[in-house]
């Protein structure tokens, strides 16, 4: 499994890059198309590899940590964007600060890309509350009676969206039925194929469309047989970015706003690729570099950990 770990690493990082990528917004502005094919598949992709990777054999008292873990990054992001909003344009931002306006953020809107936090809170707990409810039935018992949580939250409440519980579930089948990813992982260059061919169709960009499952796992593949091609220090480096993508996720949006005011200094480059590349560096040492001195000074503690990098 250690291998196979690895490569969810690869993939990981490929996905945090993306991440960055369509947050940036002059490469939105200049590649809309670009912008929207990624939209379409990478958080789902992320979805499908988060779903696999929670592990609900815990004691309480353990998971109640990770989701902790999980809960304090996303209120101290989402309360700080949403101050910082009252004064600077940020996506989804607030006109006033009220009870009203941080419940429907925190609960249900959320700000930039910290949405994703809350669906793995939502799906965490329902998913250990099915299996351990269920704990002396069958896989399929307890993955049924979990999908029957999903859908009751999705349906009955505004905490979740039901596509989004769809591709958490997808990849909690996957290690419940298939145990090992690696019967998913092989690596494959064609794949890239029907890859771009569903991608770049719009009528198929939709999440509720089962060419984006196809999309996920084309990506899987491809990226699989690419991650094969990495040497020396570039395969530490995507490693290392694979296995700290929470902090690069929770803290590039800091330097996405930032990168606005560098736009002038890139005014030579029409295609904007050089302000693109030049950002995503940006985003991803900053970040780290942001994680690093929080754990130097043991205020990683504020996100109930002792390191945030790993």
């Amino acid at each position: 499994m250690k291998a196979y770990n690895v490569t969810i690493d690869y993939i990981r990082a490929v996905l945090i890059i993306l991440v960055i990528l369509v947050h940036i917004v002059n490469f939105g502005n200049l590649y809309p198309d670009v912008k929207y094919s990624i939209l379409a598949f990478f958080m789902p992709a992320f979805l499908i590899i988060t779903g696999y990777l929670v592990n609900i054999k815990k004691s309480l008292k353990d998971f109640a940590l990770y989701i902790l873990r999980i809960l304090l990054p996303y209120v101290i992001m989402v309360m700080g964007f949403m101050v910082v909003s009252l004064y600077l344009p940020v996506r989804d931002g607030v006109d006033e600060i009220t009870a009203e306006t941080i419940y429907r953020v925190l609960c249900i809107t959320s700000i930039g890309p910290y949405w994703f936090l809350r669906v793995m809170i939502v799906c965490g707990i329902l998913y250990y509350v099915a299996f351990t409810a269920f704990r002396n039935s069958s896989k399929l018992t307890q993955c049924v009676a979990f999908a029957t949580l999903l859908i009751l939250a999705s349906q009955f409440t505004p905490y979740l969206g039901l596509r989004s519980a769809a591709y958490y579930f997808t990849g909690v089948l996957i290690r419940v039925f298939m145990d090992d990813i690696s019967k998913v992982l092989k690596g494959n260059f064609w794949a890239v194929i029907p890859f771009f061919l569903l991608i770049t169709d719009k009528e198929l960009q939709d999440w509720g469309s089962l060419s984006i499952f196809a999309c996920c796992f084309c990506f899987f593949v491809f990226t699989t047989w690419l991650s094969g091609l990495f040497r020396g220090s570039f395969a530490a480096l995507m490693k290392y970015l694979g296995r700290n993508t929470l902090p690069i996720y929770i803290f590039h949006p800091i330097f996405t706003m930032m990168s606005k005011y560098t736009l002038p200094v890139f005014s030579f480059d029409p295609t904007g690729l050089l302000h693109t590349l030049t950002t995503i560096v940006m985003c991803v040492a900053g970040s780290l570099a942001v994680a690093y001195i929080m754990d130097r000074t043991r205020m990683s503690c504020i996100f109930a950990k002792k390191r945030i990098l790993r």
